[in-house]
């Protein structure tokens, strides 16, 4: 249904794709969904677009949302606080390359993160750029297969495109953990520390 109305709104479906993007956005709904809609309905390209477009809009919004809410607020809204005492800890301890780390491997909820960063200290712009080019990669890998799918269906060329998809994730999966090896990272003990707080 969501596809039909899109398809059928013409130039308003752009604006109205990218307005329900970042209401799921905020309300914490995972936007892989969303994201397959804009490769179905607009094709790889133009859906990569928006949906970039999209998500980088909500992620900033949500970010400004839980600086002008603050903590206590934004915890009854959010819960999950292990993960928001976590990413503070993190930027705390490693700045923006914890950031990085976080957008290309999901450790934490992609959307409670963009409310928790907001929690942090990092700057409103390094977070709003850090987080469109992490999340570039996954938004076109995603909208690719959408689109691939819709257009022809489940063949042998889809099955080795979406191979050589998956792939390229888990590829840039990998060089983020090699990224954070390289700067120290652990978020697998900064979690650890949280939980038994």
């Amino acid at each position: 249904h969501l596809q039909t109305l899109i398809a059928q709104s013409g130039a308003f479906g752009y604006l109205l794709y990218i307005a329900l993007f970042i209401v799921a956005t905020l309300c914490l709904i995972p936007g892989t969904i969303v994201v397959a809609v804009g490769g179905i309905v607009f094709g790889p390209l133009t859906g990569t677009l928006l949906s970039l477009c999209a998500a980088t809009v909500g992620s900033a919004l949500s970010f400004l949302l839980a600086r002008w809410l603050g903590r206590d607020a934004l915890l009854k809204y959010a819960g999950d606080t292990a993960t928001l005492r976590a990413i503070e800890r993190g930027i705390a301890r490693n700045g923006s390359d914890f950031l990085i780390l976080t957008r290309l491997v999901p450790l934490f909820p992609y959307n409670i993160q963009n409310y928790a960063y907001g929690l942090t200290a990092i700057s409103f712009w390094s977070f709003t750029l850090i987080s469109a080019l992490t999340t570039l990669p996954g938004i076109f890998i995603y909208t690719l297969m959408a689109s691939e799918l819709a257009r022809a269906g489940i063949t042998l060329a889809f099955m080795l495109k979406l191979s050589l998809a998956g792939m390229a994730l888990f590829g840039l999966v990998q060089a983020a953990k090699m990224f954070a090896r390289r700067r120290r990272i652990a978020p697998e003990n900064i979690k650890a520390e949280d939980e038994t707080r």
